[in-house]
């Protein structure tokens, strides 16, 4: 568990907003459960260290908040950061208080395996991610670190759907389309080449007949 450390802050809107910004500061709101909201602001170069830290982890793990040096006894999972479009910057930091039976709608990544079990790759195939995050449902204390999805045993041009997909218990994809997430493709600069091979020498065998 990481320690997000931040400060206390007084007021909301754009203007306080700006004013922390320009002081090297990330507004932020800690809320959820039965407890008021809080305002806060972390500093720049610290939440830069802790990304680099946990990173994803911020979204499916719980982590220590503390505020003006006080731990405020509750863990916290990153909900939302808002990232200016142009810049890049950390614009705004949601935070929600941490409660394994809450139910909630998250993203976590994909990761694959079996690429050394796939015929596929070993004739020339590539794997083509369709997504790299999935969006789940399911309680806090449910949240996986990953989603794994196998590529063992797949040849050129299979795919993998979300229904092939078996998800850790407690955890449901809430959707109505088996949309693809992983295939294994040909290599189109390969497959053009093979062609104009063939064609290439079925001319030559033309000429040949000709003469």
């Amino acid at each position: 568990m990481a320690t997000i450390d931040a400060i206390s802050r007084d007021g909301t809107g754009k203007g306080v907003a700006r004013r922390l910004r320009a002081a090297g500061k990330i507004p932020g709101v800690l809320y959820g459960g039965s407890r008021k909201n809080l305002n806060f602001a972390i500093e720049v170069t610290e939440w830069a260290k802790l990304m680099d830290r946990v990173g994803g982890n911020l979204r499916i793990k719980p982590q220590k908040l503390i505020v003006d040096g006080e731990d405020r006894k509750a863990a916290v999972l990153l909900r939302d950061m808002q990232v200016h479009p142009v810049s890049g910057n950390v614009m705004h930091i949601d935070l929600l208080r941490f409660d394994a039976e809450k139910e909630l709608d998250i993203e976590v990544p994909i990761v694959v395996s079996g690429e050394d079990k796939c015929p596929g790759l070993k004739r020339g195939g590539i794997i083509q991610l369709v997504r790299h995050e999935l969006e789940v449902h399911c309680k806090a204390k449910d949240i996986p670190e990953s989603i794994n999805v196998s590529v063992a045993g797949f040849d050129i041009g299979d795919v993998l759907h979300i229904e092939d997909v078996e998800l850790p218990s407690g955890v449901e994809v809430i959707t109505d389309i088996n949309f693809t997430l992983v295939s294994v493709v040909g290599v189109k600069g390969e497959a053009a080449d093979d062609e104009t091979e063939t064609e290439g020498a079925g001319e030559g065998e033309a000429e040949a007949t000709e003469e």
